[in-house]
Protein backbone atom coordinates (compact mmCIF):
# COMPACT_ATOMS: atom_id res chain seq x y z
CA UNK A 1 0.00 0.00 0.00
CA UNK A 2 2.81 2.38 0.88
CA UNK A 3 4.40 1.75 -2.52
CA UNK A 4 1.07 2.39 -4.29
CA UNK A 5 0.51 5.59 -2.32
CA UNK A 6 4.00 6.75 -3.23
CA UNK A 7 3.43 6.08 -6.93
CA UNK A 8 0.10 7.93 -6.85
CA UNK A 9 1.77 10.91 -5.19
CA UNK A 10 4.54 11.05 -7.79
CA UNK A 11 2.01 10.70 -10.64
CA UNK A 12 -0.06 13.52 -9.24
CA UNK A 13 3.01 15.72 -8.94
CA UNK A 14 4.04 15.05 -12.54
CA UNK A 15 0.55 15.74 -13.85
CA UNK A 16 0.45 18.97 -11.88
CA UNK A 17 3.80 20.03 -13.28
CA UNK A 18 2.66 19.29 -16.83
CA UNK A 19 -0.48 21.29 -16.29
CA UNK A 20 1.58 24.32 -15.29
CA UNK A 21 3.66 24.40 -18.46
CA UNK A 22 2.90 26.71 -21.38
CA UNK A 23 2.50 30.48 -21.80
CA UNK A 24 0.83 30.92 -18.43
CA UNK A 25 3.78 29.59 -16.42
CA UNK A 26 6.22 31.55 -14.31
CA UNK A 27 9.25 30.70 -16.41
CA UNK A 28 11.34 33.72 -17.32
CA UNK A 29 11.16 35.01 -20.87
CA UNK A 30 14.82 35.20 -21.92
CA UNK A 31 15.41 38.28 -24.09
CA UNK A 32 18.79 38.89 -25.74
CA UNK A 33 18.78 42.65 -26.20
CA UNK A 34 20.98 45.19 -27.98
CA UNK A 35 22.82 47.30 -25.39
CA UNK A 36 21.39 50.53 -26.80
CA UNK A 37 17.93 49.39 -25.66
CA UNK A 38 18.90 49.12 -21.98
CA UNK A 39 17.09 52.20 -20.70
CA UNK A 40 13.87 51.80 -22.64
CA UNK A 41 13.59 48.09 -21.80
CA UNK A 42 13.42 48.91 -18.10
CA UNK A 43 10.40 51.10 -18.80
CA UNK A 44 8.87 48.61 -21.24
CA UNK A 45 9.19 45.77 -18.74
CA UNK A 46 7.31 47.73 -16.08
CA UNK A 47 4.45 48.57 -18.44
CA UNK A 48 4.28 45.11 -19.98
CA UNK A 49 4.03 43.43 -16.57
CA UNK A 50 0.88 45.48 -15.91
CA UNK A 51 -0.69 43.75 -18.91
CA UNK A 52 0.93 40.32 -18.53
CA UNK A 53 1.79 39.91 -14.83
CA UNK A 54 2.53 36.19 -15.23
CA UNK A 55 5.31 36.76 -17.76
CA UNK A 56 8.64 37.49 -16.07
CA UNK A 57 11.33 39.01 -18.28
CA UNK A 58 15.07 38.40 -18.07
CA UNK A 59 17.34 40.56 -20.27
CA UNK A 60 20.78 39.70 -21.56
CA UNK A 61 22.39 42.90 -22.89
CA UNK A 62 25.31 43.20 -25.28
CA UNK A 63 26.27 44.16 -28.80
CA UNK A 64 23.96 42.57 -31.37
CA UNK A 65 26.86 40.73 -32.98
CA UNK A 66 27.97 39.26 -29.65
CA UNK A 67 24.41 38.20 -28.84
CA UNK A 68 24.04 36.63 -32.27
CA UNK A 69 27.24 34.66 -31.67
CA UNK A 70 25.92 33.47 -28.30
CA UNK A 71 22.70 32.25 -29.93
CA UNK A 72 24.71 30.44 -32.63
CA UNK A 73 26.67 28.68 -29.86
CA UNK A 74 23.49 27.44 -28.21
CA UNK A 75 22.85 30.04 -25.51
CA UNK A 76 19.25 29.86 -24.22
CA UNK A 77 17.04 32.61 -25.65
CA UNK A 78 13.38 33.18 -26.40
CA UNK A 79 13.45 36.57 -28.10
CA UNK A 80 16.23 38.50 -29.87
CA UNK A 81 15.97 42.31 -30.04
CA UNK A 82 18.70 43.43 -32.40
CA UNK A 83 20.19 46.75 -33.49
CA UNK A 84 21.35 45.04 -36.66
CA UNK A 85 19.33 43.57 -39.51
CA UNK A 86 22.47 41.77 -40.71
CA UNK A 87 22.85 39.83 -37.46
CA UNK A 88 19.16 38.96 -37.42
CA UNK A 89 19.36 37.73 -41.02
CA UNK A 90 22.30 35.46 -40.19
CA UNK A 91 20.19 33.77 -37.51
CA UNK A 92 17.10 33.39 -39.67
CA UNK A 93 19.25 31.92 -42.46
CA UNK A 94 20.46 29.28 -39.99
CA UNK A 95 16.95 28.56 -38.76
CA UNK A 96 17.74 29.75 -35.23
CA UNK A 97 15.21 32.60 -35.39
CA UNK A 98 11.80 31.99 -36.95
CA UNK A 99 11.82 34.05 -40.13
CA UNK A 100 8.07 34.71 -40.06
CA UNK A 101 8.32 36.13 -36.52
CA UNK A 102 10.74 38.95 -37.35
CA UNK A 103 9.25 42.43 -36.90
CA UNK A 104 10.97 45.85 -37.14
CA UNK A 105 9.99 47.62 -33.91
CA UNK A 106 12.20 50.76 -33.82
CA UNK A 107 14.68 52.93 -35.70
CA UNK A 108 17.64 55.03 -34.60
CA UNK A 109 20.31 57.29 -36.03
CA UNK A 110 23.89 58.27 -35.31
CA UNK A 111 25.01 61.56 -33.78
CA UNK A 112 28.20 63.13 -32.50
CA UNK A 113 27.99 63.59 -28.73
CA UNK A 114 29.91 65.52 -26.08
CA UNK A 115 29.66 66.52 -22.42
CA UNK A 116 30.17 70.10 -23.63
CA UNK A 117 27.67 72.04 -25.71
CA UNK A 118 28.37 72.65 -29.38
CA UNK A 119 27.99 76.05 -30.95
CA UNK A 120 25.22 75.96 -33.52
CA UNK A 121 27.67 77.07 -36.22
CA UNK A 122 30.28 74.44 -35.28
CA UNK A 123 31.47 72.43 -38.26
CA UNK A 124 31.01 68.67 -37.91
CA UNK A 125 34.28 67.78 -39.65
CA UNK A 126 36.26 70.38 -37.73
CA UNK A 127 34.97 69.07 -34.40
CA UNK A 128 36.22 65.60 -35.23
CA UNK A 129 39.50 66.32 -36.99
CA UNK A 130 40.82 69.46 -35.34
CA UNK A 131 39.33 70.01 -31.90
CA UNK A 132 39.01 66.54 -30.41
CA UNK A 133 41.90 64.49 -29.08
CA UNK A 134 39.86 61.35 -28.44
CA UNK A 135 36.70 60.04 -30.11
CA UNK A 136 34.84 57.00 -28.73
CA UNK A 137 33.34 54.62 -31.28
CA UNK A 138 32.06 51.07 -31.32
CA UNK A 139 34.46 48.35 -32.44
CA UNK A 140 33.68 48.05 -36.20
CA UNK A 141 34.37 44.32 -36.39
CA UNK A 142 32.08 43.26 -33.55
CA UNK A 143 29.63 46.07 -32.76
CA UNK A 144 26.88 47.21 -35.15
CA UNK A 145 27.25 50.81 -33.95
CA UNK A 146 30.94 50.62 -34.82
CA UNK A 147 30.18 49.24 -38.26
CA UNK A 148 27.63 51.98 -38.94
CA UNK A 149 30.08 54.60 -37.65
CA UNK A 150 32.90 53.44 -39.90
CA UNK A 151 30.63 53.36 -42.95
CA UNK A 152 29.34 56.88 -42.24
CA UNK A 153 32.80 58.34 -41.64
CA UNK A 154 34.20 56.65 -44.75
CA UNK A 155 31.46 58.31 -46.82
CA UNK A 156 32.61 61.64 -45.36
CA UNK A 157 36.27 60.67 -46.02
CA UNK A 158 37.06 61.09 -42.33
CA UNK A 159 37.79 57.57 -41.12
CA UNK A 160 41.49 57.44 -41.98
CA UNK A 161 42.13 60.97 -40.71
CA UNK A 162 40.93 59.90 -37.24
CA UNK A 163 43.56 57.19 -36.88
CA UNK A 164 45.17 57.57 -33.46
CA UNK A 165 42.21 59.46 -31.98
CA UNK A 166 39.73 56.61 -31.80
CA UNK A 167 38.86 54.83 -28.57
CA UNK A 168 37.05 51.55 -29.24
CA UNK A 169 34.18 50.22 -27.12
CA UNK A 170 32.60 46.77 -26.79
CA UNK A 171 29.01 47.99 -27.27
CA UNK A 172 26.88 51.12 -27.69
CA UNK A 173 26.47 51.72 -23.97
CA UNK A 174 30.21 51.70 -23.40
CA UNK A 175 30.71 54.32 -26.11
CA UNK A 176 28.26 56.54 -24.22
CA UNK A 177 29.99 55.81 -20.90
CA UNK A 178 33.37 56.86 -22.30
CA UNK A 179 31.92 60.25 -23.26
CA UNK A 180 29.89 60.71 -20.07
CA UNK A 181 32.93 59.94 -17.89
CA UNK A 182 35.24 62.22 -19.85
CA UNK A 183 37.46 59.35 -20.97
CA UNK A 184 36.73 60.51 -24.52
CA UNK A 185 36.02 64.09 -25.56
CA UNK A 186 33.60 63.05 -28.27
CA UNK A 187 31.70 59.93 -29.19
CA UNK A 188 29.56 58.71 -32.03
CA UNK A 189 26.48 57.24 -30.42
CA UNK A 190 22.85 56.51 -31.12
CA UNK A 191 20.52 59.49 -30.82
CA UNK A 192 18.46 57.56 -28.26
CA UNK A 193 21.46 57.27 -25.93
CA UNK A 194 22.51 60.89 -26.32
CA UNK A 195 18.98 62.27 -25.93
CA UNK A 196 18.31 60.45 -22.66
CA UNK A 197 21.72 61.00 -21.04
CA UNK A 198 21.83 63.59 -18.25
CA UNK A 199 25.53 64.22 -18.91
CA UNK A 200 25.48 64.76 -22.67
CA UNK A 201 24.80 68.40 -23.60
CA UNK A 202 26.32 68.53 -27.07
CA UNK A 203 24.57 66.64 -29.89
CA UNK A 204 25.52 67.19 -33.55
CA UNK A 205 23.84 65.38 -36.42
CA UNK A 206 25.83 64.08 -39.35
CA UNK A 207 26.03 66.58 -42.24
CA UNK A 208 24.65 64.12 -44.77
CA UNK A 209 21.27 62.40 -44.70
CA UNK A 210 21.65 58.80 -43.60
CA UNK A 211 19.26 55.90 -43.64
CA UNK A 212 18.06 55.17 -40.10
CA UNK A 213 19.26 52.08 -38.25
CA UNK A 214 16.44 49.52 -38.11
CA UNK A 215 15.88 47.40 -34.99
CA UNK A 216 14.24 44.01 -35.71
CA UNK A 217 12.90 41.59 -33.13
CA UNK A 218 12.57 37.86 -33.71
CA UNK A 219 11.51 34.75 -31.77
CA UNK A 220 13.93 31.87 -31.31
CA UNK A 221 12.85 28.82 -33.29
CA UNK A 222 13.54 26.56 -30.31
CA UNK A 223 11.86 28.73 -27.69
CA UNK A 224 9.47 27.01 -25.29
CA UNK A 225 7.86 30.40 -24.57
CA UNK A 226 6.71 31.25 -28.08
CA UNK A 227 3.43 32.87 -27.06
CA UNK A 228 5.03 34.96 -24.32
CA UNK A 229 7.77 36.09 -26.70
CA UNK A 230 5.14 37.01 -29.29
CA UNK A 231 3.18 38.97 -26.69
CA UNK A 232 6.19 41.09 -25.69
CA UNK A 233 7.26 41.71 -29.28
CA UNK A 234 3.72 42.77 -30.19
CA UNK A 235 3.73 45.09 -27.18
CA UNK A 236 6.92 46.78 -28.40
CA UNK A 237 5.55 47.14 -31.94
CA UNK A 238 2.16 48.32 -30.67
CA UNK A 239 0.95 51.79 -29.72
CA UNK A 240 2.15 51.80 -26.11
CA UNK A 241 5.54 50.32 -26.89
CA UNK A 242 6.10 52.73 -29.76
CA UNK A 243 5.32 55.68 -27.50
CA UNK A 244 7.83 54.46 -24.92
CA UNK A 245 10.48 54.09 -27.61
CA UNK A 246 9.76 57.57 -28.96
CA UNK A 247 10.06 59.06 -25.47
CA UNK A 248 13.47 57.41 -25.18
CA UNK A 249 14.81 59.01 -28.35
CA UNK A 250 14.06 56.22 -30.83
CA UNK A 251 12.24 56.71 -34.09
CA UNK A 252 8.93 54.80 -34.29
CA UNK A 253 9.13 51.80 -36.61
CA UNK A 254 6.69 53.20 -39.17
CA UNK A 255 8.08 56.76 -39.14
CA UNK A 256 10.52 58.03 -41.75
CA UNK A 257 13.70 58.79 -39.87
CA UNK A 258 15.89 59.78 -42.79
Amino acid sequence: MKKLAFLLTITGFLLSACGQSGTGNNDKLLVSTAASLTGVMEKAEAEFRKIEPDIELSFNYGSSSKLRSQIEQGAPVDLFLSASEADMNLLTDKGLISDDSVVPFAKNRLVLASRNSFEESADFKALLTADAETVAVGEPESVPLGRYTKEALERLKLWESLDGKLVYAKDARQVLTYVESGNAELGIVYLSDAATSEKITGIKEFPEAMEPVIYPGGIAAGSKNQEAAKAFLEFLAGTEGQELLKESGFIPAEEDGS
